[in-house]
């Protein structure tokens, strides 16, 4: 794990800030946009010039760069119970890929639905299909099971490169939730089971737990009721990175509160100078709206399954990664 002097990682990546995380991805200055988040070695090895779709060849941006952002269900002193196994009880809760075009100076959250069915590489290394989201579960749930969520959405999304990963656990909500001074949201939707309190166009501020309550309900009796819960994370993380900018314009030491508070519930790839480059010039890229394929739920033998439709999501991939 590199990440132990990202003092100011914090800022913009607490709890499930898929947004606030992916403000920050673009180079020091428009002179070095040539410049890769990865190594040079690893951008060589991951690079690809196109993907293909419907039998025909689509070249890829140069100057883009993605991150995936894995929002696990687990709490790190969980990771005791399997550390001798050769599978985990993770699952990828949250999953978006942040596309950074370094041209534009814009960055694109593309949210997957942790149902949609897919090929998954197991811990015997063939693939079998099943929701995404279990493909967090195989491996020691650490770097290993990252790289597996990584190759998940990879092969979803046509084979498209994804430069580096950041995972954070349940841990990290309450703290970094309070950190702000807690989150107000606009609710949607009623949700009575959360209290009597929550009902659509009320303003909730969270506080401590109450952020993780909200983050992590949906009613299990309806089948697709995780595109609600979807909608929930859009809306905490919006109003979670308007505050987190406030405070961090107003108090020089925020990020580091924040990076001692939720440091030992990430997990990344990404080197301390990778990240330091992409936090230096913080706020100047334009934060575009969140993206999602479409898709129907069915009830498979077990579990819930999405059916993403093809077509939108090939939309999705080709308005953000393809020139």
């Amino acid at each position: 794990m590199k990440i132990r002097k990202i003092l100011l990682l914090l800022a913009e990546l607490l709890a499930i800030a898929a947004i606030v995380f992916g403000v920050v991805f673009f180079q020091k200055r428009a002179q070095e946009q040539d410049a890769s988040l990865v190594s040079p070695e690893e951008a060589a090895k991951r690079y690809r010039p196109s993907i293909t779709y419907a039998g025909q060849d689509y070249p890829l941006k140069r100057n883009i760069s993605s991150v995936l952002l894995i929002g696990t269900d687990n709490f790190v002193d969980d990771d005791d119970q399997y550390k001798d196994l050769p599978y985990n009880f993770n699952l990828a809760d949250l999953l978006v890929v942040l596309v950074f075009d370094h041209s534009a100076k814009t960055v694109t959250p593309l949210q997957i639905n942790r149902d949609t069915m897919c090929d998954v590489r197991t811990t015997s290394g063939r693939m079998r299909r099943m929701q995404i989201t279990l493909s967090h579960s195989y491996f020691s749930g650490r770097e290993d099971s990252c790289e597996n969520t990584r190759l998940a959405v990879e092969n979803l999304m046509f084979n498209v490169p994804i430069d580096s990963f950041l995972a954070f656990s349940m841990d990290a909500v309450g703290p970094a939730n309070d950190l702000v001074g807690g989150v107000t949201v606009t609710l949607e939707d009623d949700i009575p089971a959360l209290g009597p309190e929550y009902v659509r166009g009320a303003n909730i501020t969270f506080h401590g737990a109450q952020a993780l309550r909200f983050l992590r309900y949906r009613d299990t009796s309806q089948l697709d009721d995780n595109l609600r819960r979807m909608g929930h994370h859009r809306l905490y993380i919006t109003a979670f990175t308007e505050q987190a900018r406030q405070l961090a314009a107003k108090d020089p030491d925020f990020a580091m509160k924040a990076f001692r508070a939720v440091e030992k519930f990430l997990c990344t790839d990404l080197s301390v100078d990778n990240v330091s480059r992409m936090l230096e010039n913080i706020n100047e890229y334009e934060v575009r709206p969140t993206i999602t394929p479409d898709g129907a739920y069915q009830a498979g033998e077990q579990f819930a399954e999405y059916i993403v439709d093809e077509h939108s999501l090939w939309e999705c991939v080709h308005s953000v990664f393809c020139a």
